[in-house]
């Protein structure tokens, strides 16, 4: 037998079970609205670091040439202007091109001049257009410095870098 219920209590289980009912419904809106309020936060995220992307100036270009003579002429230009602007002379330049990377060839250069001039050279080849990054750069003392006449060091920088071939542009047939 079931406990008899008294008649104030039978009245309330319909409201508490239409109660439950509309609570149960508003849950799904309520859900969704805060999913909306962080796919919204998550999209301003997105478009502040677009933003902040686009106001960023622009990336140098690499160094780069039609072809593996044109590359060398543009690396050998290149050091030859910033060196004239620095105490370095620049004894040569030259390719090795790399077989498992054809459209990167290898550039390579010695240099002579003070520790200031090599180092005022390096930066400005990884900071200005056209950008030159080393992948090597071996540092050696060619002459020690004589206080005694005032002779400054000399240092000799062996340096190898990349540069890029630019494909040959594609010919159009009638």
């Amino acid at each position: 037998m079931r406990p008899a219920l008294p008649t104030n209590g039978r009245a309330l289980l319909p409201g508490l079970a239409g109660l439950a009912l509309v609570a149960g419904l508003a849950t799904g809106p309520v859900l969704d609205a805060l999913g909306a309020a962080d796919d919204v936060a998550a999209a301003r995220d997105r478009l502040a670091r677009a933003q902040a992307a686009a106001a960023a100036p622009p990336v140098p270009a690499p160094l780069s040439g039609p072809d593996e003579a044109g590359l060398v002429l543009a690396f050998r230009a290149r050091l030859d202007a910033l060196a004239a602007a620095r105490v370095v002379a620049v004894d040569g330049a030259g390719i090795q091109p790399d077989p498992a990377r054809p459209a990167l060839p290898r550039l390579s250069a010695s240099l002579r001049g003070t520790a200031e001039g090599l180092h005022g050279l390096l930066q400005a080849l990884e900071t200005e257009s056209p950008l030159i990054v080393p992948d090597e750069a071996e540092l050696s003392v060619e002459r020690p410095a004589d206080p005694e006449i005032g002779r400054a060091t000399v240092m000799r920088l062996t340096l190898t870098v990349r540069g890029v071939l630019l494909p040959a542009p594609a010919q159009k047939t009638p």
